[in-house]
């Protein structure tokens, strides 16, 4: 069970002059955030903002929303789960080359 899952917690920090913001250790620590982790930042309807590690490639992307709507479908194995994922990370990729190659 992580910290976040134990306890609802706040941390505060400030903003600096130049725009940055310390991350608390016990946050960073429950988030296993490193020194030049890539963080995702989003800005959230009623002024808030939200910030994720970022994902470090598009399977991770997948896998991290993976379940998030109702499946009426075939259960997959793993095996086949992986590899459908992999097609459909091959296609977003060759389709984002196609359209580099027009823009140039």
């Amino acid at each position: 069970m992580s910290y976040f899952q134990k306890v609802n917690v706040v941390e505060n920090t400030r903003v600096s002059s130049k725009g940055q913001m310390i991350i608390p250790k016990r946050v960073r620590e429950a988030l296993g955030l490193k020194k030049g982790t890539e963080l995702a930042v989003e800005l959230l309807p009623g002024g808030g903002f939200a910030a994720r590690p970022k994902a470090t490639d598009l399977v991770a992307e997948v896998r991290s929303i993976a379940g998030m709507l109702k499946h009426r479908g075939k259960r997959m194995s793993g095996m086949s789960e992986r590899a459908a994922i992999m097609a459909a990370v091959l296609a977003e990729d060759e389709r984002t080359k196609r359209k580099a190659r027009r823009r140039t």
